[in-house]
């Protein structure tokens, strides 16, 4: 091959080389541009959906926790609001005890003399009213007091007789004074007598100015002594039978006035400053567990028992139903105060809401609308729980229709989600 057709061989060879590498370099740019627009155009895409979802997300948190109501729907949810005050605390304090009779309103009938039970007119569960008969008793000692009745009465009339002789004498100026005086001191130890007298049939139950009656009409020359109750109520225990011989150490009757009662609780000596006397009670038994029954510290006692550490508190309960009966067991609780107190912020335990171990009440921000407040709960007082943290002085906490608004929450956070 001669030099020339080499030469222009080697010129072709050159020539498709560099247009080869020209097609390489502008195809491989090409691609590169391509790969870096699609690139480019989804991170921009997804750069503008996680903005959109971002404001959506923080759209639906300044949402969140928020209860709007329609005028309607606030009418009938029947939504009750309280401002928030601290308040002092109050100590719950709880003691059994058994009911008791009110020993201010309680009789023992019991015979003042000797003698024998002639006639019952009142029997056990009866109602009798203060000073009515319960029985008749015949006693010798009446007897004798009517006979010692009618012999100072006898001297009495006796001594005024001779003070007024004596008297007369006197002024005539045929006896001397001193008959006088003697008749005159005759006639005050004679009255003595007939007092005394008089005195005996008090103390025997008896109406002296009856029994004379009844003597001198003769319908009975031998009256019988009544025994009667100091107070009012109901008979709760007879023990007397016809015929039976009684004396004063025998209780024959007992008489309870049922309308108010007593009820006496140990109270620990670490409790005692925060009892005092008027301090209002609720009193519940097991036989009428949806009844409370008011009453109030009557009084309570001076000495620690050395055993229990304990001191003796009387309470009297109000009794106006006859649901309650001596000897039931019952149960006391009281709010008692004491002289220092903090101050808290309780809420009733129906406007304190559950979320799983989260612990939230909701509170009025403005007219029908209501949020979601999380709140730290500490001790539990009675049927109110001590609120820690989360509420503040003069929030508008809802206290009835809670309920209703957690409903509605929920169906927010469904529809949301």
């Amino acid at each position: 091959m001669n030099n020339s057709v080499l030469s222009t061989i080697q010129n072709r060879l050159v020539i498709l080389t560099t247009i080869f590498l020209l097609i390489i370099t502008v195809a491989g740019s090409g691609c590169k541009k391509g790969e870096g627009a699609k690139e480019k155009e989804p991170a921009a895409a997804v750069e503008n959906s996680e903005e959109g979802g971002e404001k959506k997300e923080a759209g639906e948190k300044k949402e969140s926790g928020i209860v709007t109501l329609s005028s309607e729907k606030l009418q009938a949810a029947g939504i009750e609001t309280r401002k928030v005050n601290p308040e002092p605390l109050s100590a719950l304090i709880s003691a059994t005890a058994v009911i008791e009779f009110n020993g201010d309103k309680l009789s023992k009938v019991s015979p003042r003399v000797s003698g024998r039970v002639v006639k019952l007119l009142a029997s056990q569960g009866d109602r009798v009213k203060a000073g009515q008969p319960l029985a008749l008793l015949d006693s010798v000692d009446l007897d004798q007091a009517w006979s010692d009745y009618v012999k100072a009465k006898g001297k009495v009339e006796m001594a005024k007789k001779n003070l007024s002789r004596e008297e007369t004498l006197f002024e005539k100026k045929i006896s001397p004074e001193k008959d006088v005086i003697k008749a005159r001191q005759e006639m005050g130890e004679a009255e003595a007598d007939l007092n005394l007298s008089v005195e005996k049939f008090r103390l025997l139950g008896i109406d002296i100015a009856g029994m004379e009656q009844q003597k001198n009409s003769g319908k009975d020359s031998h009256p019988l002594i009544p025994l009667t109750s100091a107070v009012g109520g109901a008979v709760v225990e007879r023990t007397a039978t016809p015929g039976e011989m009684a004396g004063p150490d025998k209780v024959l009757f007992t008489v309870a006035d049922l309308s108010a009662l007593w009820v006496v609780i140990d109270i620990y000596e670490n409790s005692l400053p925060l009892i005092h006397v008027g301090n209002g009670v609720k009193v519940s038994v097991s036989a009428f567990p949806d009844t409370t029954f008011k009453g109030r510290i009557a009084q309570v006692g001076d000495v620690v028992d050395e055993k229990s550490r304990t001191v003796k508190a009387r309470v009297v309960v109000d009794n106006a139903s006859g649901k309650l009966k001596p000897g039931m067991f019952a149960t006391v609780t009281m709010d008692a105060k004491g002289p220092t107190l903090e101050q808290v912020i309780a809420i009733p335990e129906d406007a304190l809401l559950l979320d799983g171990t989260a612990r939230y009440v909701f509170v009025q921000t403005g007219p029908g609308a209501f949020a979601r407040r999380d709140v730290n709960a500490g001790r539990i007082l009675g049927r109110r729980i001590e609120i820690i943290d989360g509420l503040k002085k003069g929030d508008l906490l809802v206290v009835k229709g809670t309920f209703v608004l957690k409903s509605e929450l929920k169906k927010e956070s469904l529809t949301g989600e």
